[in-house]
């Protein structure tokens, strides 16, 4: 297997690579549940067809997500890390994403409703504060105060 990976990786072959790896990977085979082939399909999705990714990251849960989360981040697929961070219930960094990347209170506040844990809401309310949301944001601390 691994000599088959190499080669399309030596002979820049990224869109083969998928094909190859989906078949593997996507239908039932000793090799489904291997983190390092997941891994690898969604890293060659990011780089060569970034429009699969959001795909992979619903059917796959075996890949290293808080490294995939990352390298989505740095690749400008905010959307596919947001969802990687909610689908593994990391919420502090899922509404980082929202804050920082996305740019979007309002998505945030409605995440924060629906996780509905302090270490979010204190993220939000800090996020308020520097944009200047400034009675929303000490609604929120009063909240957490109580």
């Amino acid at each position: 297997m691994s000599v088959a990976v190499q080669a399309f990786l030596n002979a820049d072959l990224p869109n083969e690579l998928i094909e190859l790896l989906e078949k593997i990977i996507l239908e039932p085979s000793p090799f489904s549940e291997n983190q390092h082939l997941q891994n690898l399909l969604i890293l060659t999705a990011i780089k060569a067809d970034p429009a699969r990714v959001q795909d992979y990251i619903q059917k796959l849960d075996k890949y290293d997500a808080p490294e995939i989360a990352n390298i989505c981040i740095n690749s400008g697929l905010h959307e596919e890390a947001f969802d990687i961070y909610k689908k593994t219930q990391s919420h502090g960094d899922a509404i980082n994403v929202l804050i920082e990347h996305i740019v979007s209170i309002d998505r945030a506040a409605a995440f924060a409703e629906s996780v509905d844990t302090p270490e979010v809401w204190s993220r939000l309310g800090k996020a308020q504060l520097d944009g200047l949301r400034i009675k929303d944001s000490i609604g929120i601390i009063i909240s957490l105060s109580v």
